[in-house]
């Protein structure tokens, strides 16, 4: 589907409306008619390249407007019939929306984050979050993100110039830096509490994504195409002391774990883990991730499937004989 049909301006009464994963390239002015228009699913619609300005705006009753990865982002404003740089224009229209409780929205600049991190009431609804194509940064301070209560799904592509992740940390008596943060408690209000998706796509010189232990309900991990990430959670970050290990225990209650075309990645975690409710491991493209961070207990008793190449998993490390009898009749192999 690549544009709109013609007559859907028409239906003055619709309350619904999701148009994701279509190519259509631009949302016509007409659609300000869907006065009574509740939820806009605009997800997934990598054409989409222009929405009018005081479109969404002119759509009162809007509750949930999801713009997650699609091609509209806060710098493709229709604005006076050209593209709009203001970064004010979409976010001050979603601003505007008095009924607004779910947001889904993509990024492209540093300064267009920072700008809708600062709205309170949109901060508020976020449940979805795409980065993409950021270009000149080579770190990027997630620390606000702690503030977005409803995030559940955040999404990091195509960010070739982003080296680093940062986060500052507030800690119970002390502030501290990433580097010493396993020898103190973390604040509850800093923590992802709500984030359970998270997806790292071609970000070619990220090393690590140690911030994800404190991410404690995340459920889907997929990373894909990082040329540099040697490391999930960072041991130069962390540290490897039995000590500092016992006040972690990351990925609690993930699921999937999705690893794909990550050529320089050693280790997902320095020692094994529980893992209560995973149920997949997909390794393709990984040669030198020799070693997974289980053990013969980590499963507890259900099984998880790991599908890769069958010439990695030959070359797998295991704990000892009794976690490699426990996981060898779980590997699936995948067609080369």
């Amino acid at each position: 589907m690549t544009e709109l049909p013609q007559g859907i301006s028409n239906l003055v009464s619709l309350q619904y409306l999701s148009l994701s994963k279509t190519n259509i390239k631009e949302l016509a002015i007409e659609l300000k008619n869907l006065g009574k228009l509740k939820c806009l699913v605009l997800f997934d619609m990598p054409q989409l390249s222009s929405i009018p300005e005081q479109l969404i705006s002119s759509l009162s009753m809007l509750q949930v407007i999801d713009m997650f990865n699609s091609g509209i982002s806060e710098r493709t404003v229709l604005k006076d019939g050209i593209l709009s740089d203001d970064n004010e224009a979409l976010v001050q229209e979603l601003e505007s929306l008095k009924y607004l409780h779910g947001l889904g929205v993509s990024v492209t600049s540093a300064s267009a984050f920072k700008r809708l991190l600062s709205s309170d009431k949109l901060r508020s609804c976020i449940s979805r979050l795409c980065l993409k194509n950021f270009n000149g940064s080579s770190s990027l301070n997630l620390t606000s993100l702690s503030n977005v209560k409803c995030l559940l799904s955040l999404y990091i592509s195509n960010c070739g110039s982003l080296e680093d992740l940062e986060i500052d940390w507030a800690w119970e008596g002390k502030e501290t830096t990433e580097s010493n943060y396993l020898n103190s408690k973390v604040s509850s209000h800093n923590s992802f509490h709500s984030l359970s998706w998270l997806g790292v796509e071609r970000c070619s010189r990220l090393k690590d994504l140690t911030w994800l232990v404190f991410a404690p309900n995340l459920k889907v991990l997929l990373i894909t195409s990082c040329d540099q990430m040697q490391e999930i959670i960072g041991t130069g970050k962390c540290g490897e002391s039995a000590e500092n290990g016992e006040n972690l225990s990351p990925f609690a209650k993930l699921q999937v774990l999705h690893l794909d075309d990550l050529p320089q990645l050693k280790s997902i975690f320095w020692k094994a883990l529980p893992f209560i409710y995973l149920n997949t491991i997909y390794v393709d493209s990984c040669p030198l991730l020799k070693k997974l961070p289980l053990d013969a207990n980590s499963a507890k008793g259900h099984r998880i499937v790991i599908s890769g190449q069958t010439e990695w998993w030959n070359e797998v490390e295991w704990e000892d004989e009794a976690t490699q009898n426990a996981f060898l009749p779980c590997f699936v192999p995948i067609e080369e």
